[in-house]
């Protein structure tokens, strides 16, 4: 099972910026422009995706993952009312 990650940052750089978005676009989507919803499915993997980042970011970047439960993913809403995300009831792997 994957584990979800809220992951943001403030970076000054437009190309550094520029590079991370796509960085962070291959492991899940944007929910605003500094702010993406990601999927790892090991360890492992956010292991190497925190070593990527902090190869293209500077010292005084910042970049936070805030762990995503799956009760706290279906307890979120937008302001709206409308969930911020959805669950398949049938996964094929």
């Amino acid at each position: 099972m994957k584990a979800w990650y809220l992951v943001c940052f403030d970076i000054s750089d437009d190309r550094v910026r520029t590079r991370l978005g796509k960085l962070l676009l291959r492991h899940g989507y944007r929910v605003q422009e500094s702010v993406f919803e990601i999927a790892v499915a090991t360890p492992a993997q956010l292991r190497e995706l925190r070593r990527q980042v902090l190869h293209l970011i500077e010292d005084e970047n910042e970049v936070r993952f805030y762990r995503l439960c799956r009760d706290c993913r279906q307890a979120s809403s937008r302001v709206d009312g409308q969930p911020v995300a959805g669950f398949p009831s049938t996964v094929i792997v």
